[in-house]
């Protein structure tokens, strides 16, 4: 493992090491893993991009059914390449190979890649271009690429899914007819330079031009900062946490780039008071479970659950711990992760919750944390919304016990945007006027409602809205996941008058 080069225009070129290096580490024991990664300077940022350039100005006259194609050559090579992909992976990130990467997430790259081609292909009126013509007035329109290279920031917790360079991002900006600067993370910078690869072959099988997919592992955020605001760069796409999130708005921003950013989600559940006697065990089940679910770390991981009544908290709580005591350490991706969950939950104890169960750090090897829930009532809440609203990345949530329905839904309108939101009810008539008015507060919060659902699992479907109100997102207008809505993110709606049929785009003719 280990490289000193980064993909530039089609080839592996070596790095100046002018920042150093870097190396991954096994979460599972703790220690490094052979072989280190370059960090880039601005002088391979700014090759990266004025080779996009280039290819974002060839990218414009190539055909949609070569981009297409490129997208079906990279999923088949994935593939063949699966089993190599996914111990690479499970080294770098703990990930259970069988269950978690090989049985679920590298299906689900290969899918979003062939969904991404089917999308690309589509010229109708109801394809991701959305072609409009108005004879009577020669007047047409569509949504076209950008003009520009789009950069996408992967995240820690999905190498396969959701990396810089196979996930969802790439996928749908590539379908648009953009070239993709990829940072990869770097908790698995191997499987992105295997990624890497695969992509680099495909686009030279189809004829793309070279440099449509270009690929760094690390980079000093100054540097990122300077190839945000180069005019060579259209876009930028993240997912990730809130502070550097923050940061690259920031830079996006100032610079009038357009940024799609997912930062930072508590995915409220909302237990309504008829479940404690109908459905409690199969609630406590499936919230417990959620929260431990990929150790907690998904972005969609229901971290506050809001009841309304001490007895009702109580017994939430006992159940809950319950569960947590009996289960393992979870092992998070990285050291820094451990520190940053366990100065969380001190920081929201200090802020007037209780600690249920764990919130210690174990002396194990490796990058664990166990399964931990604090408490707290409804008027700490409210008072201390900073603290207790931050995000708990790992697997620990927070129940918040609300003294009446109209402290429930005080605390409820506190809530900054999420990702998503859950009622969970049994639908008893004698509280349907608290769950109208408990909807009624969420659906404008959320990019998703559930109702006796988890929200863990984002199905890659047409229909799903992977997105929310600030700060979960960087705006509400936008999904992360679903093509082709996804795709139409990556482009520019443009408009032709009175041009005569032999200068217009053949999608328009």
């Amino acid at each position: 493992m280990g490289c000193t080069t980064v993909l530039i225009d089609g080839a592996w070129h070596e790095v100046e090491m002018v920042h150093g290096t870097f190396q991954s580490f096994n979460p599972q024991t703790g220690e490094a893993i052979p072989g280190a990664f370059p960090i880039v300077g601005w002088h391979e940022l700014e090759r990266m991009v004025s080779a996009a350039q280039v290819a974002a100005r060839e990218l414009a006259d190539i055909e949609p059914e070569r981009i297409a194609r490129f997208l079906e050559s990279y999923a088949d090579r994935i593939e063949a390449s699966a089993q190599q992909l996914t111990e690479t992976a499970g080294q770098e990130t703990a990930l259970p190979v069988p269950t978690r990467l090989a049985g679920i997430e590298l299906p689900r790259t290969t899918s979003q890649l062939r969904q991404a081609a089917a999308g690309a292909r589509d010229i109708s009126a109801d394809g991701w271009s959305m072609p409009r013509i108005d004879p009577e007035t020669n007047i047409r329109s569509r949504f076209e690429s950008l003009g520009g290279a789009v950069l996408v920031i992967g995240p820690n917790n999905f190498p396969l899914a959701f990396n810089a360079i196979s996930g969802g991002d790439f996928a749908s900006a590539i379908a648009a007819g953009n070239p993709v600067i990829a940072k990869g993370h770097p908790a698995h910078p191997e499987t992105t330079r295997l990624l890497a690869e695969l992509a680099r072959q495909a686009v030279e099988e189809v004829g793309l031009p070279k440099a449509t997919v270009q690929c760094f592992f690390h980079a000093q955020p100054d540097d990122i900062a300077q190839l945000i605001a180069h005019p060579g760069l259209a876009s930028v796409a993240f997912t990730g946490g809130k502070t550097a999130g923050l940061a690259i708005k920031e830079a996006a921003d100032a610079a009038g780039k357009i940024s799609y950013l997912e930062m930072s989600s508590l995915n409220p559940v909302v237990l309504m008071p008829d479940v404690i006697e109908q459905d409690f065990t199969a609630f406590v089940d499936q919230w417990a479970g959620s929260i431990q679910m990929g150790s907690g770390q998904f972005c969609t991981k229901p971290g506050l659950c809001f009841v309304v009544g001490e007895e009702v908290g109580e017994a939430l709580s006992e159940e809950v711990a319950r569960r947590f005591d009996h289960a393992d350490n979870a092992v998070l991706l990285t050291e820094q992760l451990v520190q940053d969950l366990d100065r969380g939950i001190r920081i929201q104890q200090d802020s007037g919750a209780i600690l249920v169960v764990g919130g210690v750090c174990p002396e194990e090897p490796g990058f664990r944390y166990p399964p931990s829930l604090l408490i707290s009532n409804g008027s700490t809440f409210l008072e201390m919304p900073e603290s207790m609203q931050r995000e708990l990345f790992g697997p620990a949530a927070m129940i918040v016990v609300c003294s009446d329905e109209d402290e429930l839904c005080s605390a409820l309108r506190s809530l900054s945007g999420q990702l998503t939101a859950c009622v969970w009810t049994t639908g008893a008539q004698e509280h349907e006027a608290l769950y109208q008015r408990v909807v009624s507060i969420l659906r404008p919060a959320c990019g998703r409602l559930l109702e006796n659902k988890m929200p863990t699992g984002v199905a890659v479907v047409e229909s799903m809205v992977h997105g929310g109100p600030f700060p979960a997102t960087s705006h509400p207008g936008f999904t992360a996941v679903g093509m082709p809505t996804s795709i139409r993110r990556f482009a520019a709606h443009r408009c032709y008058d009175g041009i005569p049929s032999t200068h217009l785009p053949a999608a328009l003719t």
